[in-house]
């Protein structure tokens, strides 16, 4: 027997499944709206039979009166006969009406009822096998509850949380059992892939949180206004697979999961509209990520708050050398991409290959040792970029070959241990925007600022480096500083024309 599914366990999947079908069925089959119309119908009735004597009594007492309460003319109380016929025929017919509206939606629903009916029964029984102990039966168990999912629209959002609460549990070492957690997989990941499909998932809850889970298989699919939950989840062991991917207002979370010795490719994600990927508070441990040739919108954003990470590497840039040639176009970061307040050790970020088109990169407040961040290559128009760690150890920030033309990029590290951060401009054009260096912390062991070109922004480096630094800039410490001054200068101006156009603003 399969290790991790004891019988008791066999009997409480088969419990909880069956008590949850019972309630469906009795929200689906629940017959109340029948005795409302049983209610109805003799009071109808009642009411019509009422209604045709009080107009025979108010026709004879209208006749009455125009005959001056003589004897009435025959012919005129023929008409009246007539005419109380008639209207009686009338009601008649439309009692008839009425009664064979109820017949036909007393059948509609008792033919529903039997539906519903038939497919709780397949519920149950695919839910029984996916708890059987064997993997073959739990494997047909899968496939069934898949194909009701397909037929039973109103019942798709219960097959989808017994296969989440299927692969939530720890996955046991055995061949049979991978085999069953793939095709289910593969079940999930193929009716992701068109939103517009019959039996798309889309708009199915997907919660997958608290589980502990090996290998998955999420590859092309399409998240059109869709969150998939993997909060508080163990990744261990495996792979966890996302390659092109697309999300359009959509959510992959993963708050507060561990991932230990894995590796999780995200190459081809395509990030649209307001999108997110939540890696905040998580602990992340001899494993791989591979965000290669990622494009990321402008509401977009990759967030890695306040994350324990060690012994493991974020890899924007392919490791070999034509995928990391080719992989320039694709790789675009108009959004964010934050690893604010995380804490980095034995930890590897190259991003050199990326453009930055008016993104913000932020890693304000990480605590790093032996870390080594590579900067994207090409910023442009207004982007932010924050690089001001806190070393506590071997710190290496790569700048370039590449550019800046618009925005601000800053090196301001806090406080840290002595002289562990090297930071490194190489053959670097600034073309517009800001470079900012906090240069008066210990933290400083090298700076190099080799830059290719006229300078067309504005170097902002707080001068002197503390001694023992190793300082290469080629550009003259005095230029430096008169690039500073004229901006001071510049922003002095324009504080003194505002405040002289208040002044002189009518009261």
């Amino acid at each position: 027997m399969m290790a991790g599914f004891s019988e008791k366990s066999h009997r409480q999947w088969n419990a909880r499944w069956i008590n949850r079908i019972g309630r469906e069925i009795a929200e689906v089959s629940h017959p109340g709206s029948r005795s409302n119309l049983s209610r109805i119908l003799p009071m109808a009735a009642g009411a019509a039979i009422v209604l045709v004597v009080a107009l025979i009594v108010l026709l004879w007492i209208v006749v009455a009166i125009l005959s001056g309460f003589k004897a009435p003319d025959p012919q005129a109380v023929s008409r009246l006969l007539t005419a109380a016929i008639s209207m009686t025929a009338l009601i008649g017919a439309s009692l008839g009406a009425v009664y064979a509206f109820r017949k036909q939606l007393l059948a509609e629903r008792e033919e529903v009822r039997a539906e519903q009916q038939v497919y709780s029964e397949r519920f149950v029984k695919a839910a029984e096998l996916l708890a059987h102990e064997r993997p073959s039966a739990r494997l047909a168990g899968l496939h069934s509850l898949t194909s009701l999912a397909d037929d039973w629209p109103q019942g798709r959002q219960s097959c989808a949380l017994a296969i989440a609460s299927y692969l939530r549990l720890p996955p046991p070492d055995d061949v049979g059992e991978r085999e069953v957690r793939r095709t289910a997989w593969r079940s999930v990941r193929d009716r992701l892939k068109d939103p517009s499909a019959p039996n798309s998932w889309h708009r199915e809850e997907l919660d997958f949180s608290g589980g502990t889970y090996q290998f998955v298989d999420l590859d092309d699919v399409m998240l059109v206004d869709t969150r998939i939950l993997f909060r508080d989840c163990t990744f261990q062991g495996g792979e966890f697979s996302l390659r092109n991917v697309s999300l359009i207002d959509g959510q992959l979370d993963f708050t507060g999961s561990s991932f230990d010795k894995m590796k999780v490719y995200m190459v081809g994600m395509k990030l649209d509209g307001d999108s997110e990927v939540y890696l905040d508070e998580t602990r992340i441990a001899g494993s791989d990520f591979y965000p290669v040739a990622v494009k990321f919108a402008s509401r977009t954003s990759l967030l890695v708050r306040n994350a324990e990470i060690h012994d493991s590497n974020f890899k924007f840039d392919a490791d070999d050398l034509v995928s990391y040639v080719f992989q320039a176009k694709e790789s675009v970061i108009a959004g964010e991409i934050d690893f604010s307040r995380s804490m980095l050790q034995n930890v590897s970020i190259p991003m050199h290959a990326y453009t930055l088109v008016a993104g913000r990169l932020v890693f304000a407040e990480v605590v790093t040792d032996n870390v080594q961040i590579y900067a994207p290559g090409k910023m442009r128009d207004h982007v932010y970029v924050n690089l001001d760690v806190k070393a506590m150890g071997p710190t290496v920030i790569r700048v370039g070959p590449g550019e800046i033309s618009g925005g601000n990029l800053r090196i301001r590290p806090g406080k840290g241990a002595p002289a562990v951060l090297d930071v490194d401009f190489i053959n670097y054009r600034i073309l517009g925007g800001e470079v900012m260096v906090q240069a008066i912390q210990n933290v400083w062991k090298s700076f190099r600022f080799d830059h290719v070109g006229d300078i067309s922004g504005t170097l902002n480096f707080n001068l002197p480096f503390p001694e023992g630094v190793e300082v290469d800039i080629d550009v003259e410490p005095d230029d430096i500083k008169n690039v500073r001054q004229r901006r001071l200068l510049r922003q002095a101006r324009l504080d003194a024309e505002q405040s002289d156009g208040g002044d002189s603003a009518p009261l």
